[in-house]
């Protein structure tokens, strides 16, 4: 993932900036014990969001401690108790990771080549995925391999690559519930995907065009988008999060309205504010 998904700080409560630390935190301690103390450094925000869904989803209330860190030794930190919900998002992320890396070695070529497998080194000590997972790790692969598709097209369908991270998303975001629960979050993490792709390929436009990496806005709308190509990526921007917003407000939040303010204030603040100021650096100000 990418670390695009963060709320609006300022904004929040301050009991729900208490949860939304907690759980960044929780969810550090959890890949340290379940997937490997190296895992860690794939930690990003927008998983964070993710466990915040899934407890939710999965009716989980989650309990904080003060607990110390090899990071802050000194000072206890609140830090959310491991459970399941933490121990699926940590494993999905690092199975996410994984994968990317294999995927990187594949497509790459040269120098790229042997940086990537240099990268892809470091996963050999992250722990083996569960056996529970092999069906979300099949679907993620195909995700991938759809994506990598895309990329030797050179494809100038923004829609079409950003649908495919969509689906994968919302794999993630739905596997293993069921019912309304699976149904919801599979539109979260649909709409979440998309939004992230789109925004994550807008701040790489610049990058993309020196290195001629595949961008499909690049090829769509070329190196500079103007006005009107950046309104119209603003659009598409904008609906995702309004889709994601119409299917945020039908989940149960009676016993997680801490939860709702932080997933609320991300959706309907962060995720707007991150959405302007990367249009407004697409002008060349980065």
């Amino acid at each position: 993932m990418f670390g695009y998904v963060k709320p609006q700080i300022p904004e929040l409560l301050v009991k729900e900036y208490e949860l939304y630390k907690a759980t960044y935190c929780g969810l550090c301690r959890t890949m340290g014990k379940r997937t490997g103390c190296i895992s860690k450094m794939t930690l990003n925000y927008d998983f964070v969001f993710l466990v915040l869904l899934r407890k939710v989803a999965e009716g989980r209330t989650g309990e904080i401690k003060m607990r110390r860190c090899i990071a802050h030794p000194l000072k206890r930190r609140p830090m959310l108790e491991m459970d399941e919900s933490l121990e699926y998002c940590a494993k999905a992320s690092v199975m996410l990771t994984k994968l990317k890396l294999k995927d990187n070695v594949r497509d790459s070529k040269g120098v790229k080549k042997f940086f990537a497998k240099m990268a892809t080194l470091v996963s050999i000590f992250f722990k083996k995925t569960d056996k529970s997972l092999r069906p979300l790790e099949q679907r993620l692969q195909e995700c991938i391999d759809k994506l990598s598709d895309y990329e030797r097209e050179n494809t100038d369908s923004v829609d079409a690559v950003a649908g495919v991270f969509g689906d994968l998303l919302s794999a993630v975001a739905s596997y293993g519930l069921e019912g309304k629960e699976a149904e919801v979050c599979a539109k979260i993490g649909y709409h979440l995907g998309k939004w992230i792709y789109i925004i994550d390929a807008l701040d790489d436009i610049s990058d993309d065009a020196k290195t001629g990496s595949f961008n499909p806005i690049i090829n769509a709308f070329g190196k500079s988008p103007c006005k009107e190509d950046k309104d119209m990526i603003r659009i598409a921007l904008m609906l995702e999060l309004s889709e994601l917003s119409k299917a945020l407000e039908m989940l149960d939040f009676s016993h997680h309205r801490d939860v709702e303010g932080v997933l609320k204030n991300t959706t309907y603040k962060g995720m707007v504010k991150q959405t302007e100021t990367l249009l407004l650096a697409s002008d060349g100000d980065k």
